[in-house]
């Protein structure tokens, strides 16, 4: 199971590795109602919605729950239709209104999978998890980091196949990503050691529709003025920063030749390994100072098949592509 975050950090909900979430891949807003489905093979879909009581009046009758807590009490009820199996599941919790619907399309061949997709929802539900205000801001953090993470190692299979087809220009492109993904952690991980705290500053991890962007060289002085990147360092990134526009914006109105892009990847991938490094060493002081997202857990330790397999998943969402996606 892998966790979906509301927005608002209003909810909670493990959801199945198999599944992914609809409204983004399908254009539609990222409000309720949030929809998933099986990212092959799709035999219907799970929608969850919730409300505020001033958005929607709260039914009386329905079953009373608390912040906090899953295992909500529903009410399941099945609509009457002649082509199609819908059920709802219905509760309150505290000033919120929370509804559920499966719709699928039952045949002679599909039965026992429907059932088990059932189960799965009757699962997912279970984990329903309405936050109090106090521990929504704390779950849109972890959310957005573990987003960023799988992003992260999302852009390794661009790089494998940038390698495969010598495509050195894409793998430029994807090695200065990396880098200033490296180095955004290694600040947001920096500020938790400082500020001994376990929250993020988003604003290096995620940058919405609307958001003003932290441009990349403002990432490498930040580093710099964190003590976090050499003063050789930050004067490499800024030449190969120079080197990657000529490549990407002026290839064909100047004199740089294909021959010189291999070495170009080479010393990307150098400085690239050495700032995984650093966040290496800063993901350890968190652990051995007992503070910041890694300081109740050894970064290091061996991770078992379920994380990788929420990784996985995770790094599906992010390509949402046959030629990438991993079978869990």
């Amino acid at each position: 199971m892998k966790y979906f975050t509301h927005p608002d950090g209003i909810f909670e909900i493990q959801i199945p590795l198999d599944w992914h979430y609809k409204n983004e891949v399908a254009g539609l807003e990222n409000k309720s109602p949030f929809s998933f489905e099986l990212f092959k093979n799709v035999q219907g879909c799970f929608q969850i919605s919730c409300y505020h009581k001033s958005e929607k009046p709260i039914n009386p009758t329905l079953p009373t729950n608390t912040f906090n807590v899953n295992k909500l009490k529903f009410i399941q009820t099945e609509l009457p239709d002649s082509e199609f199996k819908i059920i709802l599941w219905a509760t309150v919790v505290e000033d919120y209104f929370f509804m559920a619907k499966y719709v699928c399309q039952p045949n002679s061949r599909n039965g026992n999978i429907i059932k088990k997709q059932i189960k799965k929802v009757e699962d997912s539900l279970s984990t329903l998890m309405c936050l109090s205000t106090d521990r929504r801001e704390i779950a849109i953090n972890y959310d957005r980091f573990e987003k960023f993470n799988a992003a992260l190692a999302a852009s390794f299979d661009l790089k494998n196949k940038a390698i495969k087809n010598r495509s050195n220009i894409e793998l430029i492109i994807i090695l200065a990503n990396q880098i200033d993904a490296y180095l955004r952690l290694c600040i947001v991980h920096k500020f938790q050691i400082i500020e001994e705290t376990s929250l993020f500053n988003l604003h290096y991890l995620y940058q919405g529709e609307n958001d003003r962007p932290i441009m990349e060289k403002k990432i490498y002085d930040k580093a710099k003025e964190m003590n976090i990147l050499s003063e050789e360092q930050h004067l490499q990134l800024y030449q190969l920063y120079d080197l990657r526009n000529k490549v990407v914006h002026r290839y064909i109105i100047t004199d740089i030749k294909t021959m010189e892009l291999s070495g170009i990847c080479f010393d990307y991938e150098l400085i690239c390994e050495e700032i995984r490094l650093i966040l290496v060493s800063l993901e350890n002081e968190q652990f051995e100072k007992n503070v910041g997202y890694h300081g109740t857990g050894d970064p290091q330790r061996e991770k078992d098949q379920n994380h990788v397999n929420e990784l996985f998943s995770m790094v599906n969402d992010k390509h949402f592509s046959k030629e990438f996606h991993r079978k869990i």
